[in-house]
């Protein structure tokens, strides 16, 4: 219920969001998007994917922040190494005792609620599903004990509705379940 999300972050405060927003990594923001709006996603530029995943994988990792890298090493011909991103920039956005308290909201989310679909049939599962208005973008943003990935459908310039049906919480449960395949709950 949306409602109840634009008033936490009205008693909270906007600028208490707008830092958790900073903290997060998201960089597509301005002070234009300070505003309760920010509660429901609400942002003039949108976010990335990628800032999404990484920002739903804190909540994932007991509340510490992992600043997403799109590779790990290059090296050159013969193996020396040119660039390396192994040690991860990290820092701590929540306490573990809020995280284990929004995994728990998200993974009703998934048992019984608007997420239903994406539940896998051997993992814990956890995550959110969105739409815009129009339903010109949809989301699910979730996680497991093993990954976290979000899946965005949608038009890059939001010009258009979805046609049709295309489920992408189904979406997602079908690659995830594919990559749990054969590891322990």
């Amino acid at each position: 219920i949306n409602i109840v999300t634009v008033k936490t972050l009205a008693q909270a405060g906007v600028s208490l969001g707008w830092q958790y927003v900073q903290e997060y990594g998201f960089t597509t923001v301005d002070s234009r998007d300070m505003n309760e709006a920010l509660a429901l996603g609400g942002i003039t530029q949108g976010v990335s994917n990628l800032e999404l995943t990484a920002a739903y994988a804190a909540i994932a990792n007991q509340g510490t922040y992992t600043q997403p890298v799109y590779y790990t090493q290059v090296k050159d011909k013969d193996g020396n190494v040119i660039l390396d991103n192994t040690q991860p920039l990290t820092h701590t956005v929540l306490k573990k005792s809020t995280s284990w308290l929004l995994t728990n909201a998200l993974e009703s989310v998934t048992a019984a609620g608007t997420a239903e679909a994406a539940a896998l049939s051997n993992q814990p599962t956890a995550g959110k599903t969105g739409t815009t208005q129009n339903v010109t973008d949809k989301w699910f943003c979730g996680y497991t004990p093993y990954y976290t990935a979000a899946i965005w459908l949608g038009y890059d310039d939001n010009s258009k509705e979805l046609s049709g049906y295309i489920d992408h919480r189904k979406m997602w449960r079908t690659i995830m379940q594919e990559i749990h395949d054969n590891l322990p709950t």
